[in-house]
């Protein structure tokens, strides 16, 4: 199977899995399962690449921002959508921060979790077939690699997920125009409203990581009060 037909599900409610797995594999999608947090790797290289994982924070043997952090070591281009518990701020922000693409928070509504899981796989489906996510694009010193997700700096080459590569194409694209979170939501992740724009924030905090001197003093990525964010080369 290739990427986009491949789910892996990491979660050790085997009510939630049986659900998930039948809804998805009418979709057409192939769909692995563990709850096992030290299995996830293995299962990883042995039936991935994967277009999403979905990634519950709390398992057996090893917890979900531990997974999520060696997946992004080997992989930044599958979509990753983690679980958390209800009002667990701390771990939506934890999981964005580290290369999360998306949350959502338990007790949850199944068709929520599905629609999202399948918009992630279609971003996925998109890398490599579309002009979207090909090509070079530079402002300032900078230069974005869409294809390989790399950003070149001045003094180094930097790895970069799918959603950051989208994101910082879309500010290279509307380059010192004032972009508001909504925009953003619909523009990047397809989505209108589905996503909190706390979202947004959250990527933008990793977007001046990769960008800036001083992510604390951004000069590239502006937040502009009470309309959004713009890109300033």
């Amino acid at each position: 199977m290739n990427r986009r037909k491949n789910i892996l599900i990491v979660d050790d409610d085997p009510k939630l899995v049986l659900n998930l797995q039948y809804q998805l594999e009418a979709l057409g999608f192939g769909v692995y399962a563990t709850g096992d947090g030290s299995s996830v790797l293995d299962i990883y290289h042995r039936h991935g690449p994967f277009s999403v994982i979905v990634l519950d924070v709390h398992l057996q043997n090893k917890d979900g921002f531990t997974l999520l952090n060696e997946i992004r070591e080997i992989d930044g281009r599958t979509g990753i959508l983690m679980l958390t518990a209800r009002n667990a701020q701390q771990d939506k922000i934890r999981g964005l921060k580290f290369g999360a693409d998306d949350y959502l928070c338990k007790p949850f509504n199944e068709e929520e979790l599905i629609m999202r899981i399948s918009r992630i796989a279609s971003r996925s489906e998109l890398i490599g077939a579309s002009d979207h996510f090909a090509g070079k694009l530079s402002f300032g010193p900078f230069t974005l690699d869409k294809e390989n997700l790399t950003l070149h700096t001045p003094t180094t080459t930097k790895n970069v997920t799918v959603l950051e590569s989208d994101l910082l194409s879309t500010f290279i694209i509307y380059q010192g125009k004032v972009l508001s979170r909504r925009f953003l939501l619909h523009k990047v992740w397809g989505v209108k409203g589905h996503i909190e724009t706390r979202t947004v924030d959250n990527f933008i905090v990793r977007l001046r990581r990769l960008v800036e001197a001083d992510p604390s003093n951004p000069q590239h990525i502006i937040n502009v009060r009470g309309r959004g964010y713009k890109l300033v080369g």
